[in-house]
């Protein structure tokens, strides 16, 4: 597995950011964004060799909730109930990314 540089994972961050808001820009506020496969807690040890794929969908969950997170500050009940029930496995599914990232990194420094 190839390490790539701060540079590279610094653009790969921008560009995920920008195409998210290229692709969200029009949604609506109901749009539904906590999904199966965010559901899915994947075991330990179940990763993917590629950390570009893993750090493009931290930066694409972070972003999420960082949207679901100003929609709690809505006027609309309805809003704020659904921002704060996708918010928890937004959060979980964040968590479950980082770790995944550090057992990459362990098993490229372990090797």
């Amino acid at each position: 597995m190839q390490i790539i540089s701060s540079k590279e994972i610094a653009e790969l961050i921008q560009k995920a950011i920008s195409e998210w808001h290229k692709q969200n820009e029009h949604r609506s506020p109901d749009y539904e964004i906590v999904t199966d496969a965010i559901r899915r807690i994947r075991p330990l040890n179940e990763h993917r060799n590629d950390i570009g794929q893993v750090i493009n969908e931290l930066v694409v969950t972070n972003t999420e909730m960082w949207h679901e997170e100003d929609k709690v500050r809505s006027d609309k009940d309805a809003v704020v109930l659904k921002a704060i029930r996708n918010i928890n496995p937004l959060n979980q599914h964040r968590n479950d990314l980082i770790e995944e990232i550090d057992e990459i990194i362990l098993d490229i420094v372990s090797k």
